[in-house]
């Protein structure tokens, strides 16, 4: 046994065919040995699949190697690939979402540089705009409470 791995572990992350495979039978083995399950919490996660809704197999060759992903359009793109991707359910992953994919992190950084360069030489101590709330109900958008910051 190997001290630094402690039990019950903290996470259990399995693919969705696993409930009655190895993370079930490990279950099914702690309960009768402990009397408790072998993890504290549990995520399990759809399958990556192909345009048609085929699941990603190297038998199959339909699999898209993350290197080359990487190398061609850069590990933004895959990192935000997979921040908007709903991984309990199946995730489909092709060349043409990748490429909208990429079509969509371009904008996003261009968005944000032009918003950059447009603060260029803007001094917070001296132009910040102070919002006040004078006496009296004015409707929201009405500024003729805002000061210049002194």
């Amino acid at each position: 046994m190997r001290p630094e791995i402690v039990s019950p572990s903290d996470l259990y992350l399995e693919g969705s065919d696993q409930h009655r495979g190895w993370f079930h039978s490990s279950l099914l083995t702690s309960v009768a040995m402990h009397g408790r399950a072998p993890y504290r919490g549990v995520l399990t996660h759809g399958f990556t699949v192909d345009d048609k809704g085929r699941k990603m197999s190297k038998s199959i060759g339909n699999t898209l190697v993350p290197q080359k992903l990487t190398s061609t359009l850069g590990a933004d793109v895959v990192r935000l690939w997979i921040a908007a991707t709903d991984y309990a359910n199946e995730m489909s992953v092709s060349d043409e979402i990748l490429k909208r994919m990429a079509d969509s992190y371009r904008r996003i950084r261009n968005t944000l540089r032009f918003l950059l360069g447009n603060m260029h030489g803007f001094d917070p101590a001296t132009q910040a705009v102070r919002l006040e709330r004078s006496r009296g109900n004015r409707p929201m958008g009405d500024r003729r409470g805002v000061q210049p910051a002194e």
